[in-house]
């Protein structure tokens, strides 16, 4: 009789942790919908994006194209995500390489000045990590 408590209360449990993993998952992907101005630009950035690296010949020669890359420098890793400013979050890319943490905006931001001409210029973050 105890040994059928055990296993009910286990899965019980079980059962309870995946609807708390699960929970925490789409809260994520709601977070990460609704941080773009609408679902259908969300979309359509991440479709351009996709166009752009395979132009390029992959996410490598893009993050090559956007940054100054030491010859022994090698990308580990590329995310595209939301870096967050006091002007609001900006869709981009984060890359992390052997040599450094970058961050790459997905769309030019307009800029004008006080003359009145407006400049379009890619939002760039860079952190060395050494």
């Amino acid at each position: 009789m105890v040994h059928k408590k055990n296993k009910k209360s286990s899965f019980i449990h079980r059962m309870n942790k995946l609807s708390h993993k699960t929970d925490s998952y789409m809260q994520g992907f709601k977070e990460h919908l609704t941080m773009g101005p609408k679902i259908s630009e969300t979309i359509k950035g991440k479709l351009s994006f996709g166009a752009k690296v395979l132009q390029a010949g992959g996410i490598d020669k893009v993050f090559r194209e956007y940054f100054a890359v030491e010859k022994d420098e090698k990308l580990r890793k590329a995310f595209q995500c939301y870096l967050s400013t006091t002007a609001g979050p900006i869709a981009g890319m984060l890359f992390i390489s052997t040599k450094k943490i970058a961050f790459h905006s997905d769309r030019p931001l307009s800029f004008t000045s006080p003359k009145g001409g407006s400049t379009r210029v890619p939002y760039k973050v860079l952190i060395p990590t050494e």
